[in-house]
This record gives structure tokens, C-alpha cells and sequence, in this order.
């Protein structure tokens, strides 16, 4: 098992059980969380698996790093400069 911190992204293979079977799922992003679940619609509907599933086994591929968690939010600003029609610079 790798060890994987709380809300780090990776690209990785699962390994995960789902009613007494275990299931790998092969190139997947997985984000760790508390519960150790992991529940990708897109993912599990191929494998007609309809509920979130416990993760057993992470083999890590590659790391992306952590989620953003800033609540900061940048303004927009309008250009108030105008373009003169003929040269094209602004005025």
C-alpha cells in the first residue's frame, strides 16, 4: 500500500471489494478520503457496480498533487481604454 495524504489526486491502479469480491480497476484518478471509498459513476457502471465501493489496495502510477482549497475569489476588471478604429492603438 502506498501511503497517499488526505485529498492528495493520483493516477493510479484499485484495488477495491465489492460484496465479498475484489475488483481492480485499472489507470483511475483517486482522491483519498477519511472512508477510503471510491464511487466514479463512469467507472463503476462498466463493471455493473451501482454503490460506492471500499478501497483495498492503491498502486500509485503518478502523483498530481493536492486539491485547491482557497476560497478567494479574483474581481474582473473592465478595460475602459478604447481602440481607435484607424491605427488601432488605444486612446
Amino acid at each position: 500500500m502506498n501511503t497517499i495524504q488526505d485529498g492528495e489526486i493520483v493516477h493510479a491502479n484499485l484495488k477495491v471489494r465489492h460484496k465479498d469480491k475484489t475488483i481492480v480497476l485499472k489507470e483511475v484518478v483517486y482522491k483519498q478520503n477519511i472512508e477510503r471509498t471510491f464511487y466514479r459513476k463512469r467507472i463503476l457502471d462498466k463493471v455493473r457496480i451501482y454503490e460506492p465501493v471500499k478501497v483495498i489496495n492503491v498502486e500509485v502510477i503518478s502523483r498530481h498533487g493536492f486539491e485547491h482549497k482557497s476560497i478567494n475569489y479574483t474581481k474582473a476588471i473592465k478595460n475602459e481604454e478604447f481602440r481607435n478604429k484607424i491605427t488601432g492603438s488605444y486612446d
